[in-house]
C-alpha cells in the first residue's frame, strides 16, 4: 500500500503519491472492525407480513414506531424489504432499508439518514461483499460497508452487511453537488430482455421509464444524449461519460468476476451522475453477488465463470459502454493496465485472500450463532477454497473465493494483452529556477522506456477535469537530448496543489503513473505571491443552516445556507487557494477561486449551496446540516485558520460572533447577513415601521413604510417557493397584485435590495380570486 504522504519541496519536485480513500472521512457507522447494532420496534407483531405485502405492491415503507442505532433513538422510521434475487417472501432474514428520515426530517446517525442491510445471500462466505467494496474504494468511488447485527421487536434476525447508500450525501460527499442528472441502472424487473444496458432505442423517454430510475426525478434527455452518442457519435464520448471511471468499473467487473452488474446478463447494478462538466460519473453498486456469486451468469458464453474473457463484451452491441471502450485501440490497453493493476496489487500477492481472511476471522462467531443463516457453518468455513464447479450458474454452486480468484489470475496469463511489456516510468521530476508561484512556468521531465507515447494529465482539484498534453523526447521540452528516453512538458500552475498523472503507451500495452490514476495522482505544490495569514487573522463570523424565508441568493432565487468570514487584520487578504469544509477529515472540499479578496477589518459572505458553477458570487460545492456539524477554514498549506462545531439551529436564525471577528458564537434571530454582527446601539441598527393590509387579503396587499428606500418586497409560500417579487426604488408604499395567486397561508418579506437582508416578516392569508 501506498502511504499518504504529504511534500513541501519546492525546488525540484519529486512526485509522490497521494492516496484518495474514498470515505476516510465516515466516522465509525462503517468502520470495517466495529460490528453495528441496529434494532427496530413496530408497534404491531405482523410486522413480516406488512413488510411483504409492501414489497409485493409499490416497494413503500412502512412505519416503525422507533428503532436504536447503536443505542442512539430514532423516533417514526420508514422500513421495507429491499433486494431481487435476495429477496424471498418465505425467509425471515431478508434484506432492509431504513430511512431515519422517513417521517422527522434532519434525523441521522454519523451523518446517515439512509441504512441499507444485506442478507449475505448468495455467499457462504458471508464476507463477499465488504471484501469487494474494500477492494474497489482503492480506484474509484464506491460504497463503504462492513457488518451489523439486527435485531426486530428485541428478536435477534441475524448478521447482516451494512452498506452505504449511493444517494444525494454519497454524490456531495464525492462529487461536490447532489442536484444534478442521477440515474440510477436497475430496471423495474430485470431480465435478459429488461437491462438498462445503455442501448439506444430512439428520443422518446417514455421507452425507457422501465429500465432506468431517475433519483432526482430529471435528467431523461441527457440520459438518452449518453445513449444517443453511444451508438452515433463515440468519438464524443469523454464529453459526456468519465472514460477512466468506466473503465475501472469494467475492469473490476471482469477481474473479480461481478456479473450481477452492467457487465452480465442483466445489465444492472450501477449509478450515472452528471459532474459540474455534464459528464456522468459511474458508480458500482450491489457487490453481494460478486467474485463468482450471481446465478445469472456473465452473459459472456464461457462454461465457467474463471474462463470469462478478459474483453467480455468487445464485439457486444448490448453492452455500448463496454464495446465502444475495447473497439479504441488505447483504450483497450488503458483497461488492461487496470486488469493487470488489480490482478498485481490484490491477486498475485494475495492480498484479497488476506482481507477476507481477517474478514472471516472477525465474524465467525456472528455466523456460527446466526439463527437464520442462508448459509451452513460448515459451507462459511469452507467457502475461501470450494470448487468452482458450473461457476455459478443457475443450477451451480458459488466457487470459492480463493480458487476463483487463482483460476481468474492463471487465465488471464495466457492472454498475449495481458502478457504485453509495458512502459517503464521512472524519475518524475518538476523543475523550477526558484519556488513554484502559482501562474508562472513549471516543467515536468520523466524517465520512460519501451513507449511510442505519452502524457501528462493536470487538473486543479478533484472536482475538476483532468486535461491532458503530449510529452515530447525532442530536446525542447527541458527533456535532455533528443531520444534520450527523457520526455518534457510544461504547464501553469492555476492552484496550490495541482493534482497529476503520467499514461505511457506502445503497441501493445500501456501504463499509469500512478497505476491508480485517475482516482489517485500525483501532487505538484506551489505558492501563492501573497501576504502570509495566521490562524485567527481570517476567521467564521456567521453562518446559517436552515434559511427559508430569511435570504435571498439572487444568483437562483432561492433561500440557501451561507456563511460570513470576517478578516481581522489592517490589510488586504487574498483568499485564492484557501479552503473551506464541512468536514475535519477532508478540510479541502471547496477552494477560493482566485482574486478573492478580503478587505481590512472586513466581511465576504459565501453560499453554502452546491452551486460550485454559479458565475455569480462565491458558492461553495456543500451544504450545512441543519441537525449540526462542522464548518472549517484553512490555509493552501493546510494549516488551520478558523473552524466552529454546531447544533442544530432554528430555521432563519444564524449562528454568529459578538462582536465581530473576535466573540464568541451565539444563536441569533436578528442575523445580520453581510453587516455589522450584533450592533451595541440603537443607531447601528435599522428600524423601521412596517404596516401590511389588508389581511387577510383577496385582491391586493399594501405595504406601507415609515421611510423610503430600495426594498424588495417577497411572497413566499409555505413551501419557500417565491410566488411574487415587487422591487422598490427609493419608496416607501407599494401594492402587490395577487391575480392569479390561489388561496392559502403565504409569508410576506421585506428585504433590503443593498445585501438582501430580512427587515421584516408576517405571515399573511390569501383569499383567491372570486
Amino acid at each position: 500500500m501506498i502511504e499518504r504522504i504529504r511534500t513541501s519541496v519546492r525546488f525540484v519536485f519529486t512526485l509522490l503519491c497521494l492516496i484518495l480513500f474514498s470515505r476516510s472521512y465516515s466516522q465509525n457507522f462503517y468502520k470495517e472492525d466495529i460490528i453495528q447494532e441496529i434494532k427496530i420496534y413496530f408497534s404491531y407483531s405482523n410486522w413480516d407480513y406488512r413488510l411483504d405485502t409492501a414489497k409485493a405492491g409499490k416497494e413503500d415503507y412502512i412505519l416503525a414506531e422507533y428503532c436504536l442505532v447503536n443505542g442512539v433513538r430514532f423516533d417514526s422510521v420508514g422500513v421495507k424489504y429491499k433486494g431481487n434475487s435476495s429477496y424471498n417472501a418465505s425467509q425471515v432474514k431478508n434484506p432492509l432499508h431504513l430511512k431515519l428520515d422517513w417521517i422527522k426530517d434532519n434525523q441521522e446517525y454519523d451523518t446517515y439518514n439512509s441504512i441499507k442491510l444485506g442478507n449475505n445471500f448468495s455467499a457462504q462466505s458471508v464476507v463477499r461483499e465488504v471484501l469487494s467494496y474494500k477492494i474497489l474504494k482503492n480506484y474509484m468511488d464506491c460504497s463503504l460497508a462492513n457488518f451489523a447485527k439486527v435485531y426486530i421487536n428485541d428478536k435477534y434476525i441475524g448478521l447482516y452487511s451494512n452498506v452505504e447508500a449511493v444517494n444525494k450525501k454519497f454524490c456531495s460527499d464525492h462529487f461536490g453537488s447532489s442536484d444534478h442528472v442521477f440515474v440510477k441502472g436497475n430496471p423495474d424487473r430485470p431480465g435478459l430482455s429488461s437491462t438498462s444496458n445503455l442501448v439506444y432505442i430512439n428520443n422518446d423517454s417514455s421507452r425507457y421509464y422501465s429500465l432506468y430510475g431517475m433519483e432526482n426525478n430529471f435528467g431523461w434527455s441527457k440520459l438518452i444524449a449518453l445513449m444517443d452518442t453511444l451508438k452515433n457519435n463515440s468519438s464524443r464520448l469523454p464529453s459526456i461519460i468519465d472514460i477512466d471511471r468506466a473503465i475501472w468499473m469494467h475492469a473490476f467487473n471482469s477481474v473479480f468476476s461481478n456479473y450481477d452488474s452492467y457487465t452480465g446478463s442483466f445489465s444492472q447494478n450501477y449509478y450515472l451522475y452528471e459532474d459540474d462538466f455534464g459528464r456522468m460519473l459511474p458508480v458500482v453498486w450491489d457487490l453481494n453477488m460478486s467474485i463468482g456469486g450471481f446465478p445469472g451468469g456473465s452473459g459472456g458464453g464461457a462454461t465457467t465463470v474463471d474462463k470469462t474473457s478478459l474483453f467480455i463484451g468487445e464485439t457486444n452491441a448490448s453492452r455500448p459502454l463496454i464495446q465502444k471502450i475495447l473497439q479504441d485501440p488505447r483504450y483497450k490497453r488503458m483497461y488492461t493496465a487496470h486488469v493487470r493493476t488489480f490482478c498485481n496489487e490484490f491477486i498475485a500477492n494475495r492480498e484479497y485472500e488476506n482481507i477476507a481472511k481477517k474478514l472471516q476471522t472477525f465474524v465467525d462467531s456472528l455466523v456460527k450463532t446466526d439463527p437464520n443463516s442462508l448459509t451452513s457453518y460448515s459451507a462459511f468455513q469452507s467457502s475461501l477454497t470450494a470448487p468452482i464447479l458450473s461457476g455459478g450458474g443457475p443450477t451451480g454452486s458459488r466457487p470459492g473465493i480463493s480458487t476463483l480468484m487463482d483460476a481468474r489470475l492463471a487465465y488471464f496469463k495466457t492472454i498475449a494483452e495481458f502478457n504485453a511489456t509495458a512502459p517503464s516510468i521512472t524519475e518524475i521530476k518538476w523543475e523550477s529556477a526558484q519556488i513554484a508561484i502559482i501562474g508562472d512556468t513549471a516543467w515536468l521531465n520523466a524517465s520512460v522506456s519501451n513507449v511510442n507515447y505519452a502524457y501528462c494529465a493536470f487538473r486543479k482539484n478533484r472536482f475538476d477535469i483532468f486535461s491532458k498534453y503530449q510529452m515530447y523526447d525532442d530536446g525542447l521540452h527541458h527533456d535532455g537530448l533528443a531520444g534520450d528516453h527523457v520526455f518534457g512538458m510544461y504547464f501553469i500552475p492555476t492552484g496550490n496543489k495541482t493534482q497529476s498523472y503520467i499514461y505511457a503507451e506502445n503497441n501493445n500495452a500501456g501504463i499509469f503513473s500512478p497505476e491508480r490514476a485517475e482516482f489517485e495522482f500525483h501532487i505538484l505544490e506551489a505558492e501563492y505571491p501573497y501576504p502570509r495569514i495566521e490562524s485567527g487573522d481570517v476567521v467564521i463570523n456567521e453562518l446559517m443552516t436552515s434559511n427559508q424565508t430569511a435570504v435571498l441568493d439572487s444568483t437562483d432565487n432561492k433561500f440557501e445556507d451561507w456563511t460570513e468570514l470576517y478578516n481581522n487584520t489592517d490589510q488586504e487578504v487574498n483568499l485564492a487557494g484557501f479552503y473551506l469544509s464541512d468536514d475535519f477529515a477532508n478540510p479541502q472540499k471547496w477552494e477560493f477561486p482566485a482574486s478573492v479578496v478580503i478587505g481590512p477589518k472586513s466581511r465576504i459572505v459565501i453560499w453554502l449551496d452546491e452551486d460550485g458553477n454559479a458565475l455569480n458570487g462565491l458558492h461553495a460545492n456543500f451544504k450545512l446540516s441543519a441537525s449540526g456539524e462542522e464548518l472549517i477554514l484553512s490555509r493552501p498549506d493546510g494549516l488551520l485558520l478558523d473552524s466552529i462545531s454546531f447544533g442544530t439551529i432554528p430555521t432563519d436564525y444564524s449562528y454568529e460572533r459578538c462582536p465581530d471577528g473576535l466573540g464568541a458564537f451565539a444563536i441569533s434571530k436578528s442575523f445580520s447577513y453581510n453587516s455589522k454582527n450584533c450592533p451595541i446601539s440603537s443607531n447601528e441598527a435599522l428600524f423601521i415601521d412596517v404596516k401590511v393590509f389588508p389581511n387577510p387579503a383577496r385582491e391586493f396587499i399594501h405595504v406601507e413604510l415609515s421611510s423610503a428606500g430600495n426594498y424588495s418586497i417577497l411572497l413566499v409560500d409555505m413551501t419557500g417557493r417565491i410566488i411574487k417579487r415587487v422591487n422598490m426604488e427609493a419608496q416607501s408604499e407599494a401594492s402587490i397584485a395577487l391575480d392569479n395567486i390561489p388561496a392559502g397561508m403565504c409569508i410576506l418579506s421585506l428585504l433590503q435590495n443593498d445585501n438582501q437582508q430580512k427587515l421584516y416578516m408576517q405571515k399573511v392569508s390569501l383569499m383567491g380570486a372570486e
